[in-house]
């Protein structure tokens, strides 16, 4: 029976149980589902704090269905017709909360649940969730569990979770392509959504990755786990006998190095350039709490959407995934529990000259089990490098006032020198530090040289005791309200110019598509595209096929209605208005 209308606002638990919630760190609010507050310290962790000590069977079934987007759909419609929206969605935001990947990521979503949820003017911060709100989830899913609903929810489970396809899929304009990959630009059927389709090679990945096999799903894996504002969504993975494919979001606003050639003075100015610094560093932080190290930071693989926030691309060179760290958790949901990366050294020596840190170069110079290996440092070396070329409109090592530092060494052109021999002159440039143009202020500059310093663990960022609050906290970023851009609640001032998007279908099917592609680069193709891997090998593709549940809590509708409960949090961010309080 569903409580009386005057308390479905106000009550989480029963009605008779309220003075004793209270008592339990429970707060409420009239205009709002449930105010849960928290002890002082921890706030974020608690937030989903348990009283009792494991979970129940009939906890672990609801967490699971509440894991999944048709699951949430279905609960959903059957739990607000007996309690408050408010209340559903704090719950969905509990679970997505404690399904964040990452330390940054999940405060930023306490901090969201704390201003969306909780009373104003409560003692304490976030809250914890007691044994009568546990009591009342379970029998919200006892009660649903025995109605019509549920078997509704079971069909659409069997049906939604069919392969994606390539029938699935419009194609519209022909993107990029080079060795055994092509990019198109697509439209889903049943959705009319725009997406990035990249198209892989099966022979061409098994071919590269010959020495390691497990390594050829690991864009793709590092794609799926990576859940942040500022790194490239992936939406689909699925195959077909020759291809392996990877659909993300579609980004039109060109990459960085676009922009900084498009700039009129030959750089772009500081205050739009702080922006990017803290939208890179807040994605690769969030790929270092995952353990993961990106490798290959510079501005071609910084993308900008039409919103004008950036977007970490290309995750080929990115390491540090390992299939064995997925594990299931109390509730028997399939979670990625990473490394730390200051404890992960790696030794490969890759990425783009120009953007490598000393010690990737320095590894270069003696053989492999000689290399001490590097850290996720590498990657705030190659910010440095970044941030400065679009500062100043040069590279602050291989390129030296418009002119390339190679050109110093003795009358002898670059491509007489041995690789080694440029390695130890880079480094030399590298030790003797960097100089600025005089636009750039001392601020800036202190900023550049803390992230371009050869000492690793001194390196802004990257100090085992500071972390990643160091570089939050440089003066540098004193006018960046690190909230509010977590959550994308901060309006850039520069949005790129874009192209009307088309909506004219080009081509018939896939195979009218990937036609189009050969007679194209019908001069430089140099794999056989519709070649199929030995029966063998495709298995190394058994667990390519993923659709992202975030995709999903979008197409049945999920993410546009919790959308617009954040309309008046994110108003208040961007303007200051408060809009609740207004109504």
């Amino acid at each position: 029976m569903p409580p009386p209308k005057h308390l479905h606002k106000i009550d989480f638990a029963l009605a008779h149980t309220r003075r004793r919630a209270l008592q339990r760190n429970v707060s409420f609010d009239k205009s709002f589902a449930i105010h849960v507050t928290a002890r002082k310290s921890g706030a974020e962790r608690s937030l989903v704090h348990r009283t009792s000590a494991e979970p129940t069977g009939l906890e672990q079934e609801l967490q699971h269905l509440l894991h999944d987007p048709v699951g949430q759909k279905h609960i959903g419609a059957f739990a607000k017709k007996i309690m408050t929206a408010e209340t559903f969605f704090c719950w969905v935001e509990i679970k997505e909360f404690r399904d964040a990947p990452s330390i940054g990521y999940r405060k930023s979503l306490a901090k969201l649940i704390y201003k969306k949820y909780i009373k104003n003017g409560a003692p304490m911060a976030l809250g914890s969730i007691t044994s009568d709100l546990i009591a009342h989830y379970d029998n919200t899913y006892v009660r649903f569990k025995a109605s019509p609903e549920y078997d509704v929810y079971k069909k659409e489970m069997k049906d939604t979770y069919n392969k994606v396809t390539v029938e699935d899929f419009e194609y519209l304009e022909l993107l990029g392509s080079g060795g055994f990959g092509r990019v198109v630009h697509a439209r889903k059927k049943s959705t009319g959504k725009h997406y990035a389709m990249k198209i892989q090679l099966k022979t061409g990945l098994l071919d590269e990755h010959h020495d390691q096999l497990s390594q050829i799903t690991s864009e793709k894996d590092i794609l799926q786990i990576c859940h942040n504002p500022f790194v490239l969504d992936m939406h689909y993975s699925f195959q077909t006998s020759a291809h392996a494919i990877i659909v993300t979001e579609l980004v039109r606003g060109g990459d960085l190095s676009e922009a900084l050639k498009s700039s009129k003075d030959g750089y772009i100015g500081e205050d739009r350039v702080r922006l990017y610094a803290a939208e890179i560093g807040l994605a690769l932080n969030h790929m270092h709490e995952l353990g993961l190290i990106y490798r290959d930071l510079k501005p071609g693989n910084v993308l900008l959407g039409e919103d004008g926030h950036v977007v970490l691309a290309d995750m080929g060179l990115a390491a540090g995934f390992d299939p064995a760290l997925w594990k299931k958790d109390d509730n028997g949901n399939t979670k990625y529990v990473p490394q730390n990366p200051r404890l992960t050294r790696r030794k490969t020596t890759v990425g783009t000259r120009g953007y490598m840190a000393p010690e990737i170069i320095s590894g270069k110079l003696v053989k492999r089990d000689q290399r001490p290996g590097y850290t996720h440092a590498v990657d705030f070396w190659s910010l440095g490098v970044t941030i400065f070329e679009l500062m100043c409109g040069f590279q602050p090592f291989s390129v030296y006032t418009g002119g390339n530092f190679f050109q110093e060494v003795a009358n002898e052109e670059i491509f007489r020198l041995s690789p080694r021999t440029q390695h130890k002159i880079e480094l030399q440039k590298m030790a003797q530090g960097v100089t600025f143009p005089p636009h750039i202020t001392k601020t800036a500059q202190d900023f550049l040289r803390r992230l371009l310093d050869v000492n690793a663990e001194q390196r802004l960022g990257s100090n085992p005791e500071k972390g990643f609050q160091e570089f939050m906290d440089h003066p540098f970023f004193e006018s960046v309200d690190w909230e509010r851009l977590m959550m994308k609640h901060i309006e850039p001032k520069f949005k790129p110019t874009l192209a009307q998007l088309s909506d004219k279908k080009i081509y018939n099917s896939y195979d009218h598509m990937m036609s189009h592609f050969d007679m194209r680069d019908k001069d430089f193709i140099r794999h056989d595209w519709y070649a199929d891997p030995d029966p063998e090998m495709q298995k190394h593709f058994d667990s390519w096929d993923y659709i992202s549940q975030y995709t999903l809590r979008a197409e049945l509708g999920i993410a546009k209605e919790l959308d617009e409960t954040n309309i008046p949090y994110k108003v208040l961010q961007l303007t200051g208005e408060d809009v609740k309080r207004k109504k």
